[in-house]
C-alpha cells in the first residue's frame, strides 16, 4: 500500500500542526490578547490577591454577626436587670375582699444585704440596688460602708453585713 502525497500531507498535516501550535503558544496567546482586548486578562497573583480580599470581608461579616450577638444578649440582661430588680413592685399592705369587713396587714420586713460597691456607693438588698438616701420597702438607706449598710427604719436605726 502506497500513499500518494496528498494522502500524506493530509495524514501528517494535524500533527505538523500541533506540534507548531506548542511551540508557539506563547505569540498566539498573546496575539489573540491584542485581537480581543475586551477580555480581561488575569494572573494568579491577582486572582489570589481577590481571593484573600473575599475571604477577609467574610471574617469581618462573621466577626460583626457575634458582635451583635453580644449586643443582643447584654440588652437582654439590661432589660430583665430593669424588670426584676429596679422596678419591683412590692406590695406593703394586703386587702381583704368580698362583703367582710377589710383588714389590713403590715408586713414585716426583712432585709438581705447581698452585695455591697463601695467605690459607688451602691449596694443590693433584698434583690434591689440602691444607694444612701434610697428607700427600701419601709427603710431608708442612710450610710454604705464598705463592709455593711446602715437602713433606718420604724425601730430605729439597723446594720445590715454581707455574712451575718
Amino acid at each position: 500500500m502506497y500513499l500518494n502525497n496528498k494522502q500524506f500531507a493530509s495524514l501528517t498535516l494535524p500533527f505538523v500542526v500541533s506540534i507548531a501550535v506548542y511551540i508557539y503558544s506563547a505569540e498566539i496567546v498573546s496575539y489573540a490578547n491584542y485581537l480581543f482586548p475586551a477580555q480581561e486578562k488575569y494572573s494568579n497573583v491577582e486572582l489570589n490577591a481577590k481571593i484573600d480580599t473575599y475571604l477577609q470581608i467574610e471574617r469581618e461579616i462573621e466577626k460583626y454577626k457575634e458582635i451583635q450577638q453580644k449586643i443582643d444578649l447584654r440588652r437582654e440582661d439590661a432589660r430583665w436587670v430593669a424588670q426584676n430588680l429596679f422596678y419591683q413592685k412590692q406590695q406593703n399592705v394586703e386587702v381583704g375582699s368580698g362583703k367582710e369587713p377589710q383588714k389590713i396587714e403590715i408586713k414585716q420586713f426583712s432585709y438581705k444585704l447581698q452585695a455591697i460597691f463601695f467605690d459607688t456607693k451602691t449596694a443590693i438588698i433584698n434583690n434591689l440596688i440602691v444607694k444612701e438616701g434610697s428607700l427600701i420597702e419601709d427603710a431608708a438607706v442612710t450610710k454604705i460602708e464598705k463592709n455593711r449598710v446602715q437602713i433606718k427604719t420604724k425601730k430605729g436605726l439597723k446594720w445590715l453585713t454581707i455574712f451575718h
